[in-house]
Protein backbone atom coordinates (compact mmCIF):
# COMPACT_ATOMS: atom_id res chain seq x y z
CA UNK A 1 0.00 0.00 0.00
CA UNK A 2 3.06 2.44 0.63
CA UNK A 3 4.04 2.27 -3.01
CA UNK A 4 1.25 3.69 -4.00
CA UNK A 5 1.90 7.04 -6.81
CA UNK A 6 0.49 10.05 -4.98
CA UNK A 7 -2.24 10.91 -7.97
CA UNK A 8 -2.19 14.41 -8.79
CA UNK A 9 -4.28 17.12 -10.73
CA UNK A 10 -1.63 17.03 -13.94
CA UNK A 11 -2.47 15.26 -17.68
CA UNK A 12 0.06 12.39 -16.35
CA UNK A 13 -2.77 11.06 -14.39
CA UNK A 14 -6.10 12.75 -16.27
CA UNK A 15 -4.52 13.03 -19.68
CA UNK A 16 -8.40 13.31 -21.05
CA UNK A 17 -9.87 16.24 -22.34
CA UNK A 18 -12.83 17.34 -19.90
CA UNK A 19 -15.73 19.77 -21.60
CA UNK A 20 -17.64 20.05 -17.99
CA UNK A 21 -19.87 16.93 -19.29
CA UNK A 22 -20.99 13.52 -17.79
CA UNK A 23 -19.07 11.98 -20.68
CA UNK A 24 -15.84 13.49 -19.71
CA UNK A 25 -16.94 13.03 -16.11
CA UNK A 26 -17.23 9.03 -16.81
CA UNK A 27 -13.95 9.10 -18.21
CA UNK A 28 -12.59 10.02 -15.34
CA UNK A 29 -14.46 8.05 -13.33
CA UNK A 30 -12.48 4.78 -14.79
CA UNK A 31 -9.17 6.42 -13.96
CA UNK A 32 -10.39 6.97 -10.73
CA UNK A 33 -11.84 3.06 -9.88
CA UNK A 34 -8.10 2.39 -11.22
CA UNK A 35 -6.66 4.07 -8.98
CA UNK A 36 -8.75 3.45 -6.26
CA UNK A 37 -8.44 0.01 -6.98
CA UNK A 38 -12.00 -1.11 -8.11
CA UNK A 39 -13.03 -3.09 -10.72
CA UNK A 40 -14.95 -0.67 -12.69
CA UNK A 41 -17.88 -3.33 -14.10
CA UNK A 42 -18.88 -3.89 -10.65
CA UNK A 43 -20.08 0.44 -9.92
CA UNK A 44 -22.61 2.21 -11.46
CA UNK A 45 -22.05 5.62 -11.85
CA UNK A 46 -25.13 8.23 -11.99
CA UNK A 47 -25.81 11.43 -11.14
CA UNK A 48 -28.18 13.84 -9.11
CA UNK A 49 -29.21 17.49 -8.90
CA UNK A 50 -29.22 19.07 -5.44
CA UNK A 51 -31.54 20.99 -4.43
CA UNK A 52 -29.67 24.12 -3.29
CA UNK A 53 -27.87 24.15 -6.60
CA UNK A 54 -30.39 24.97 -8.34
CA UNK A 55 -31.07 28.35 -6.02
CA UNK A 56 -29.78 31.39 -7.94
CA UNK A 57 -26.55 32.92 -6.82
CA UNK A 58 -27.62 35.60 -4.95
CA UNK A 59 -30.04 32.45 -2.23
CA UNK A 60 -26.77 30.74 -1.83
CA UNK A 61 -24.47 33.20 -0.32
CA UNK A 62 -22.68 32.20 2.18
CA UNK A 63 -21.85 28.89 3.97
CA UNK A 64 -23.66 25.63 2.99
CA UNK A 65 -22.75 22.01 3.45
CA UNK A 66 -24.50 18.61 2.01
CA UNK A 67 -23.68 15.43 0.32
CA UNK A 68 -21.54 15.65 -3.26
CA UNK A 69 -21.76 12.21 -3.40
CA UNK A 70 -24.14 8.75 -2.85
CA UNK A 71 -23.39 5.24 -2.32
CA UNK A 72 -25.48 2.10 -2.50
CA UNK A 73 -25.25 -1.40 -2.34
CA UNK A 74 -27.56 -4.34 -3.84
CA UNK A 75 -26.52 -6.74 -1.48
CA UNK A 76 -24.91 -8.69 -4.44
CA UNK A 77 -21.65 -6.94 -4.63
CA UNK A 78 -22.76 -4.70 -7.26
CA UNK A 79 -22.87 -0.73 -5.88
CA UNK A 80 -24.63 2.51 -7.29
CA UNK A 81 -22.52 5.96 -6.87
CA UNK A 82 -24.22 9.28 -7.61
CA UNK A 83 -22.49 12.56 -7.72
CA UNK A 84 -24.16 15.81 -7.63
CA UNK A 85 -24.22 16.85 -10.89
CA UNK A 86 -22.90 20.53 -9.58
CA UNK A 87 -19.57 18.77 -9.71
CA UNK A 88 -19.14 19.17 -12.99
CA UNK A 89 -18.15 22.71 -12.65
CA UNK A 90 -15.37 21.51 -10.54
CA UNK A 91 -13.40 18.27 -11.47
CA UNK A 92 -10.60 18.56 -8.97
CA UNK A 93 -13.77 18.22 -6.38
CA UNK A 94 -15.47 15.85 -8.15
CA UNK A 95 -12.35 13.09 -8.08
CA UNK A 96 -12.30 13.75 -4.62
CA UNK A 97 -16.20 13.10 -4.82
CA UNK A 98 -15.05 9.93 -6.63
CA UNK A 99 -12.64 8.51 -4.49
CA UNK A 100 -14.44 8.55 -1.20
CA UNK A 101 -17.37 6.99 -2.29
CA UNK A 102 -15.05 4.28 -4.16
CA UNK A 103 -13.82 4.08 -0.86
CA UNK A 104 -17.01 3.05 0.49
CA UNK A 105 -17.15 0.03 -1.63
CA UNK A 106 -13.76 -1.16 -0.01
CA UNK A 107 -15.01 -0.83 3.30
CA UNK A 108 -18.87 -1.23 2.96
CA UNK A 109 -19.05 -3.11 -0.39
CA UNK A 110 -16.64 -5.63 0.90
CA UNK A 111 -17.96 -5.91 4.37
CA UNK A 112 -14.71 -4.48 6.15
CA UNK A 113 -16.82 -2.43 8.36
CA UNK A 114 -20.49 -1.94 9.28
CA UNK A 115 -22.17 1.10 7.76
CA UNK A 116 -23.55 1.66 11.35
CA UNK A 117 -19.83 2.24 12.51
CA UNK A 118 -20.11 5.62 13.67
CA UNK A 119 -16.76 6.43 11.90
CA UNK A 120 -16.55 4.72 8.57
CA UNK A 121 -17.16 8.33 6.81
CA UNK A 122 -13.84 9.82 8.16
CA UNK A 123 -12.27 6.39 7.71
CA UNK A 124 -13.22 6.48 4.26
CA UNK A 125 -11.66 10.01 4.03
CA UNK A 126 -8.79 8.46 5.27
CA UNK A 127 -8.23 5.50 2.94
CA UNK A 128 -8.11 7.91 -0.11
CA UNK A 129 -5.23 8.95 1.20
CA UNK A 130 -3.60 5.16 1.56
CA UNK A 131 -4.75 5.25 -2.20
CA UNK A 132 -3.10 7.96 -3.00
CA UNK A 133 -6.12 9.80 -3.76
CA UNK A 134 -6.05 12.53 -0.49
CA UNK A 135 -4.73 15.75 -2.77
CA UNK A 136 -7.96 15.29 -4.17
CA UNK A 137 -10.31 14.76 -0.96
CA UNK A 138 -7.93 17.33 0.87
CA UNK A 139 -8.30 19.89 -1.13
CA UNK A 140 -11.70 19.96 -1.29
CA UNK A 141 -12.20 20.32 2.57
CA UNK A 142 -13.15 23.83 1.65
CA UNK A 143 -14.76 25.24 -1.23
CA UNK A 144 -14.74 28.88 -2.32
CA UNK A 145 -16.66 30.69 -5.58
CA UNK A 146 -17.51 33.95 -6.22
CA UNK A 147 -20.25 35.39 -8.73
CA UNK A 148 -21.18 38.45 -10.71
CA UNK A 149 -24.31 39.10 -11.94
CA UNK A 150 -24.47 42.67 -13.66
CA UNK A 151 -24.27 45.25 -10.67
CA UNK A 152 -24.76 42.52 -7.89
CA UNK A 153 -21.90 40.20 -7.05
CA UNK A 154 -21.35 37.73 -4.08
CA UNK A 155 -19.55 34.39 -2.36
CA UNK A 156 -20.31 31.32 -0.86
CA UNK A 157 -18.17 28.88 0.75
CA UNK A 158 -18.49 24.91 1.31
CA UNK A 159 -17.28 22.09 3.27
CA UNK A 160 -17.35 18.81 1.63
CA UNK A 161 -15.84 15.45 3.65
CA UNK A 162 -15.80 14.39 6.92
CA UNK A 163 -11.80 15.76 7.95
CA UNK A 164 -10.49 18.75 8.23
CA UNK A 165 -7.55 20.01 6.93
CA UNK A 166 -5.40 19.83 9.83
CA UNK A 167 -6.59 16.37 9.74
CA UNK A 168 -5.67 15.51 6.57
CA UNK A 169 -2.47 17.22 6.91
CA UNK A 170 -1.29 15.06 10.02
CA UNK A 171 -2.42 11.99 7.93
CA UNK A 172 -0.42 12.99 4.64
CA UNK A 173 2.66 13.42 7.29
CA UNK A 174 2.09 9.85 8.31
CA UNK A 175 2.08 8.88 5.14
CA UNK A 176 5.52 10.54 4.09
CA UNK A 177 7.35 9.20 6.63
CA UNK A 178 5.89 5.85 6.73
CA UNK A 179 7.33 6.01 3.05
CA UNK A 180 10.70 7.44 4.06
CA UNK A 181 10.24 10.84 2.06
CA UNK A 182 11.18 14.19 3.80
CA UNK A 183 10.33 16.60 1.23
CA UNK A 184 7.80 14.98 -1.63
CA UNK A 185 7.19 17.39 -4.67
CA UNK A 186 3.35 16.06 -4.69
CA UNK A 187 2.91 17.88 -1.37
CA UNK A 188 3.27 21.30 -3.73
CA UNK A 189 -0.38 20.62 -4.99
CA UNK A 190 -2.15 20.69 -1.39
CA UNK A 191 -3.60 23.49 -0.18
CA UNK A 192 -1.67 26.10 1.59
CA UNK A 193 -3.72 24.76 5.54
CA UNK A 194 -3.31 21.40 4.53
CA UNK A 195 0.60 21.45 3.69
CA UNK A 196 1.47 23.71 6.43
CA UNK A 197 -0.59 20.96 9.30
CA UNK A 198 1.48 18.28 7.21
CA UNK A 199 4.83 19.98 7.79
CA UNK A 200 3.94 20.68 11.47
CA UNK A 201 3.30 16.82 11.27
CA UNK A 202 6.45 15.98 9.85
CA UNK A 203 8.40 18.08 12.71
CA UNK A 204 6.29 16.51 15.50
CA UNK A 205 7.02 12.85 13.99
CA UNK A 206 10.70 13.27 13.28
CA UNK A 207 11.44 15.13 17.01
CA UNK A 208 9.70 12.41 18.46
CA UNK A 209 11.36 9.57 16.21
CA UNK A 210 7.91 8.26 15.50
CA UNK A 211 7.61 5.16 12.87
CA UNK A 212 4.27 4.80 11.76
CA UNK A 213 4.14 2.13 9.75
CA UNK A 214 6.25 -0.77 9.14
CA UNK A 215 7.68 -1.45 5.04
CA UNK A 216 9.87 -0.36 2.21
CA UNK A 217 9.27 3.34 1.05
CA UNK A 218 9.22 3.65 -2.64
CA UNK A 219 11.24 6.07 -5.12
CA UNK A 220 9.45 9.50 -5.35
CA UNK A 221 7.48 10.05 -7.82
CA UNK A 222 8.28 13.21 -9.96
CA UNK A 223 5.29 15.65 -11.54
CA UNK A 224 5.06 15.88 -15.12
CA UNK A 225 5.52 19.57 -16.75
CA UNK A 226 2.21 19.69 -18.74
CA UNK A 227 -0.83 21.75 -18.00
CA UNK A 228 -4.42 20.71 -18.71
CA UNK A 229 -7.21 23.13 -18.23
CA UNK A 230 -8.51 22.02 -15.34
CA UNK A 231 -4.87 20.41 -13.95
CA UNK A 232 -2.08 22.20 -13.06
CA UNK A 233 1.49 22.13 -13.20
CA UNK A 234 3.99 21.40 -10.71
CA UNK A 235 5.18 25.00 -9.38
CA UNK A 236 8.62 26.27 -10.74
CA UNK A 237 10.36 26.97 -7.79
CA UNK A 238 10.72 24.56 -4.41
CA UNK A 239 8.05 26.35 -1.35
CA UNK A 240 8.85 23.82 0.82
CA UNK A 241 9.93 26.12 3.03
CA UNK A 242 8.29 29.41 3.34
CA UNK A 243 7.52 32.41 5.81
CA UNK A 244 4.44 30.73 6.78
CA UNK A 245 6.16 27.42 7.39
CA UNK A 246 6.23 27.90 11.13
CA UNK A 247 2.42 29.37 11.74
CA UNK A 248 -0.58 27.08 12.17
CA UNK A 249 -2.36 26.96 9.40
CA UNK A 250 -5.28 29.10 10.46
CA UNK A 251 -2.43 31.73 10.92
CA UNK A 252 -1.27 32.06 7.70
CA UNK A 253 -0.73 35.57 5.97
CA UNK A 254 -1.22 33.74 2.16
CA UNK A 255 -4.39 32.68 0.85
CA UNK A 256 -5.11 29.43 -0.95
Amino acid sequence: MLGRQVVLPTPEFFPDPYDGSREAAAAIFDRVCRYMEVDRNRVALAWFVNERDTRPDIFREGRSDGAAGLYSADGLSRVAIEIDEAQLANPEAMVGTMAHELGHVHLLGDRRLSPDSPDHEPLTDLLTVLYGMGVFTANSVIRESHWTDGPASGWSVGRQGYLDGPDYGYAMALLTRARSESKPAWASHLRLDVRSAMKQGLRFLESAGASPFPGEAPSSFAAPADDMPWTRPKPAADDWEDEDDHLPPWASKKGR
